[in-house]
Order: C-alpha cells, then structure tokens, then sequence
C-alpha cells in the first residue's frame, strides 16, 4: 500500500464522505422508523432491504459465491453480533435516549473492539498507550452520558447501547479469528452476512407489536426512514467502507468513527430539534482520544525491525 499522500483524494473521499453520511444518518432514521414500527421491526426492515440491495450486487458480479459451510457458520456467528444482536439493541436504546447521545455512544465501538482483541487474541498484546486509552475511553463515556446526574441518568437507554457497541467489539474480534482466511469479496461476504442475519432477527420481529395501531402507510416517514436505513446504511456502505480499506488503508477508514458523530448530532439539532447538552461534545472529545489511543499499535522493538530485515520475504 502507498502512502496516503500518493493516493488521490478522489480515489477514496467521496466513499468516506458517502459512509459517515449514511452511517451518521441512520440514528434519525431509526428515531424516524420508530415512530410507526417496534425496533425489532426497524432492525428485520434494514436487513431487509439492505440484504436486496447487496444481493442484486452479487447477482450483476455474475460470479457464483465459492463459501464453504465453516465459512457460512462462521459469518453466520459474526453477523449475529455485527449486524444482528445489535441492530435490535439500537433501537430499543433511541426509545430512552435521543438519537445524538446514541451516535455519541456508537463512537466507542472500537474501545470495545481494542478490550475483546486483547481478550480473546493472546498473540496481541496491549500496549501501554491502548490500556491508557481504554481507561480514558471509560471516563469519557462517564462525563458523555452525565454519569452524576443521578434523578435523570437514562441508565436503560446507556445500557441498550453500550451492549450494542459490546457485541460490535466481539464481532470484529471474530472477524479477525473465523473469516481472516476466507477468500471472497467483500460484497459477497456482506451479502451472506447480512442475509443470515435477517433469519437471527426475523423471530423478534415477526411476534413484536408495532407502536399505535400498526396500521403503516407505503409513503409515510417511518417506511422511507426504513428503506433509506437499509439501502445506504446496511448495503452501500458496508461496500463504500471496504474500497476505502483498499484504496486509502484500514487507518483512513477507521477515521469514519470520528465523522459519523458529528454527522449525527447536526441531524439530531436541525431535523429532530434535539438539544445538545455540554457534556456531551465534553465526553466524546474525551472517548475518541480514548478510541485514538486505543487504536495505535506498539512499534516493535529495535531487535525485532533487526530480524525482519534479515528475513526472506
């Protein structure tokens, strides 16, 4: 991979602008979508439509899928924690806390993802400066969610939502164990995955009782907010984010969790007229330093650079 200096900025930003919009958007439409459906039911419609999407994807590659069935177990495994468990938690956390406070919580997802690497990966060790992070990524969210406000402490939604960036922690972390040597491409792998996770939700939602009287018309908000939630949240942006890997690198990637906050909370003010407490930039300017510390790798030692030099390639 070239540095990214040698790469132009058309080659990736408009993907990276693409996937912090369409990520950044998706916590208005899940508070939009919940207006008419039960947030299992907001979950089972994303990956509904999202899985359409990446199918007819895979269909115009006219290549037949080449995936074992440990492959197909081990995305079905993934998906339930990447794109399953946590697309019904999300919804449930919105109907206690407002749509900015939940996109502010999302950004600690790789937090989570640096806890359960060094868990479950005994070959990666954690540095000095991502232990650090992690504990200043746990402060921050204290000061994020007005941890001392203890009469208003929205402590269900809190919990929704930070077992949602948990179990995206355990699915990128099995990610990296079960699938690093399936050979396909990312929108097969994303298709497959997605797919086996409509049938992971699909009995949640078919026997969830939509809000009101369920009657939902085919033009209302909530069905559009659904359709725009699986067609660019669960579909092209999963594919937009991996040419950004390809293009520009896994760092610049990672940079979308920065942006997608940010993104959020504009949507939240303007269009949902949502209110912005202090401490809410406060804590998240403290998690993503948390997020950026716990993101960088330890330079291996001089003796190692040494052995590798000497090494056959």
């Amino acid at each position: 991979m070239s540095p990214l200096a040698d790469v132009p900025l058309r080659a990736w930003l408009p993907y990276f602008l693409g996937v912090s919009a369409a990520w950044g958007s998706s916590f208005l439409f899940i508070e939009v979508a919940l207006r008419s459906f039960a947030p299992a039911q907001v979950a089972l419609g994303r990956l509904l439509f999202g899985a359409a999407v990446l199918m007819a994807m895979v269909l115009a590659m006219r290549r037949l899928p080449r995936l074992t069935w440990r492959s197909v177990l081990a995305l079905g495994l993934v998906g339930a924690f990447l794109s399953g468990i946590p697309l019904i938690l999300i919804p449930l956390a919105q109907q206690h806390i407002t749509s900015i406070l939940a996109s502010l919580l999302n950004a600690t997802t790789p937090l989570w993802t640096a806890l359960f690497v060094a868990l479950l990966i005994p070959t990666e060790r954690v540095s000095r400066a991502q232990l650090v992070g992690l504990v200043l990524g746990a402060f921050g969210i204290a000061i994020l969610v007005g941890a001392w406000q203890v009469d208003d402490f929205p402590a269900l939604g809190v919990a929704f939502m930070l077992g949602a960036t948990a179990c995206y922690g355990i699915g990128s972390t099995l990610s990296r164990v079960l699938l690093n040597r399936v050979q396909e491409s990312p929108v097969v792998l994303s298709a497959t995955q997605i797919s086996l996770s409509v049938l992971i939700v699909a009995p949640f939602a078919l026997g969830a009782p939509a809000p009101g009287d369920g009657a939902v018309a085919l033009d209302s908000w909530s069905m559009w907010a659904l359709i725009a939630l699986g067609v660019t949240g669960t579909s092209f942006a999963y594919v937009w984010f991996w040419k950004i890997v390809r293009t520009a690198g896994a760092t610049t990637a990672a940079s979308v969790t920065y942006v997608v906050p940010v993104v959020a909370t504009v949507l939240g003010v303007l269009v949902l007229g949502e209110k912005l407490h202090w401490y809410e930039p406060v804590g998240a300017a403290v998690v993503l330093t948390g997020v950026w510390l716990a993101q960088r790798k330890p330079r291996p030692r001089p003796e190692v650079m040494q052995e590798l030099k000497g090494s056959p390639a």
